[in-house]
This record gives C-alpha cells, sequence and structure tokens, in this order.
C-alpha cells in the first residue's frame, strides 16, 4: 500500500505551543498510512532532537517566512504531498498562494492558533503591527477560504475566526494533543533546583514565553502582594524578548529574593510535578496547553479569563479558578485561596487530572487522521 505523503510546515522549531503540537503529532501519527515530513522555514530550536527519527526534516534555509514564497512553489512542485499543514497565520497565507501558483493538487489545511483578530494588538514592535493589520488581516481574509480545511484549537479561536471570515464552512475544532504516557515519565524526573529540594516554602509556577501577551508583569505585581501575607516563592519557566523589563519589575517590587525566572525548559512537567499553585496570567490565548498540562500532573490551577481557550478547560470553582484579565488583586487573592486551603486543593487536583483525560494524544490524533481522509474523498 503506498502511504499517503503529508508534510507539516512551520517557520522554526523554537519552543512554542505550535511547535510542540506537530511534534506530538510526529510522534502519533500512523507511520504504516503516513509519511511524515516536516519543512522548516529554518532547520533550529531545541525541540529538534525530539523528531522521530522516521521523519524527513528540510529547510528552505529562509530567515523570515515572507522570503519562503518561490522556494515553496518549488517544494510542491518537487514533492507533491497529498496534504501539505500549515500553523502559524504568517506561514498559512505564504502557504496557500505557493500552493496555487504551484498548480499541484496537493491539499491544504491551515491550523490558527490564536485568537487572529487581536494579532495587530500583541505583535512586538510598531512595523510588525502596521504589517498585521495592513496586510495580514486582508490576506487571511482572500486566502484562508481557499484552503482545504481550517483547524482551530479551540471554540473561541473558531468563533473569533469565523466571525472575520463571515463563513465557517471550513472551519474544525481540534483541541491540542497534550496528555500522553511521555508527560508522566517526564514528570518523575528530579528537580535540581534546591527550592524544589527543599520542599518548606510553597512555589507558585508559571510556564510561557516572556512576552507582552503572556502579561507576567499582572503576575509578579500579584506575587508583591501575595508575599504580603505568605512566604512563598514564584517560578517561570520560559525566555522571551521582555525577560529584560521583567528582571527590572521584580527589583523595583523588591521581590528578587523569591522570584526565579529559570528561561526554557525542556522538560517543565518536573517543575508542574513538585509546585504548590499553577498560575497563567495571559491578555489573550488561543488554546493554553500548559493549563492542561499543569492539571495532568495534579497541580491545582488559576488562570486569567482570556480569550480564548482557559474557559473551555476550567470549570470555575470545580477544577480551577478564573480571575479577570491585568486584575493583580484579584490573581493574589484567588492564590492565597488555594495556597491557604488543603481540602481546595486536593479537590483542584482531583477534577483537574480528569479534565485533562479530555486533551490526549490518542483524541488529538485520531481527529486529524480523521480530517486527512474527509480532505482527501
Amino acid at each position: 500500500m503506498n502511504k499517503i505523503k503529508i508534510t507539516f510546515f512551520l517557520p522554526n522549531l523554537e519552543g512554542g505551543g505550535a511547535e510542540k503540537t506537530v511534534v506530538r503529532l510526529l510522534k502519533g501519527l500512523n507511520k504504516e498510512v503516513f509519511q511524515l515530513s516536516l519543512l522548516l522555514g529554518k532547520k533550529k530550536g531545541p525541540l529538534l532532537e525530539e523528531v522521530p527519527k522516521e521523519v524527513i526534516v528540510e529547510e528552505l534555509n529562509v530567515s523570515n517566512i515572507r522570503y519562503a514564497f518561490f522556494k515553496l512553489i518549488n517544494y510542491f512542485k518537487k514533492n507533491k504531498p497529498a496534504i501539505f499543514i500549515s500553523f502559524l497565520s504568517h506561514a498559512n497565507v505564504i502557504s496557500i498562494l505557493s500552493k496555487i501558483f504551484s498548480r499541484e493538487k496537493t491539499k491544504i489545511i491551515v491550523s490558527e492558533r490564536t485568537t487572529f483578530t487581536l494579532t495587530p494588538e500583541i505583535t512586538k514592535t510598531l512595523q510588525n503591527k502596521i504589517l498585521a493589520s495592513l496586510f495580514l488581516k486582508p490576506l487571511v481574509k482572500f486566502t484562508y477560504p481557499l484552503a482545504d480545511a481550517i483547524v482551530c484549537v479551540s471554540k473561541g479561536v473558531a468563533k473569533d475566526l469565523s466571525n472575520f471570515l463571515g463563513s465557517d464552512r471550513k472551519i474544525k475544532v481540534i483541541y491540542n494533543p497534550i496528555v500522553s504516557d511521555e508527560l508522566f515519565s517526564l514528570a518523575k524526573e528530579p528537580v535540581n533546583h534546591p527550592w524544589f529540594i527543599e520542599k518548606k516554602i510553597p512555589i507558585i509556577l508559571a510556564v510561557g514565553r516572556l512576552t507582552k501577551a503572556k502579561d507576567y508583569p499582572t503576575l509578579l505585581k500579584a506575587f508583591a502582594l501575595i508575599s504580603q501575607k505568605k512566604k512563598c516563592r514564584l517560578v517561570i519557566l520560559g525566555e522571551g524578548e521582555e525577560r529584560k523589563n521583567l528582571e527590572q519589575l521584580i527589583s523595583n517590587l523588591n521581590i528578587s529574593k523569591n522570584v526565579a525566572l529559570l528561561g526554557f525548559q525542556k522538560n517543565p512537567y518536573k517543575y508542574m510535578q513538585k509546585s504548590s499553585v499553577f498560575v497563567l496570567s495571559s491578555k489573550r490565548e488561543g488554546f493554553p496547553n500548559v493549563l492542561v498540562e499543569a492539571m495532568a500532573c495534579g497541580l491545582p490551577v488559576i488562570s486569567t479569563d482570556c480569550q480564548s481557550g482557559p474557559n473551555e478547560i476550567i470549570n470555575n470553582g470545580e477544577n480551577g479558578i478564573l480571575v479577570p484579565v491585568g486584575n493583580e488583586k484579584a490573581l493574589a487573592e484567588a492564590v492565597l485561596k488555594v495556597l491557604n486551603d488543603s481540602a481546595l486543593q486536593q479537590k483542584f487536583s482531583l477534577e483537574g487530572k480528569k479534565r485533562a483525560q479530555d486533551f490526549t494524544l490518542v483524541k488529538s490524533v485520531k481527529e486529524y487522521e480523521k480530517l486527512f481522509q474527509e480532505v482527501l474523498e
């Protein structure tokens, strides 16, 4: 039987939600049925070594995805994949246009990972804000309806995109593949940081890139309030362009002794397994994998009720707590409530573990395999 050729496309494998999702899908998809390839703009990133050996990894060797157009046309003509699945808005637009110009019969699936209409608000530079508003929005409106399917990572993302496009005909919600046996075995690994070894003082954990969208300043201000009432520590895992600003704020708030920015960690689960409470302080999300990962590790979770995803995962008061975006006082109160109530910790831990089972690798892979068959038929 001839295998179905499928290519996954990403700018690189620097550690983010989209990148982790692709690596997990490459591990979980049926290799007997599918011949899997991974095409990258640049072959770089800490997740490269996690790509399964059977997967063909290629690179376009472009510094920015907007320069990939002609190389992608050549890729379609030369490789003729049955399905080409692209992740991240700018890569999606280029993929659709390149496929059309290549005149190949490849089926195109694009994955929308975030609340698309908010993109201009949260881009890093003024130049990117202008590009997102003037070019990306109209290009998405023109190209997305030409795709064979659009995968959204949450109902909130799907609703936002269907309102923007004026149609939901090609949109399908598939939650990210998050919980697997690998996660549980990685969670058992030891942590050699002294705070986790001594286990005397409660640890608040946050995981995610150090970007404006994650709104760490609100978390740090909340931690300053918490510290006035309870001795505890804050650990943030992740790297990004906001590091200097956050270090300055930590110093200004006089909380340096009890805050650690530990950078990108390939295995965040071992930290989740050994912390006291998990906090997501984001202004916006597409679908926050880290909330489900923390729940799977039995860690009580608190999140902002941002667009979109957290309120599709957390049933407020049942398996976690939702607080308003940008409100350090409400966030501090929620953390103290959990840290001071062992019965509530136990309840959130048990209910969180149950909820996490709705986001397994097996479930997600099944839905993707079903979508591939639908698109090909």
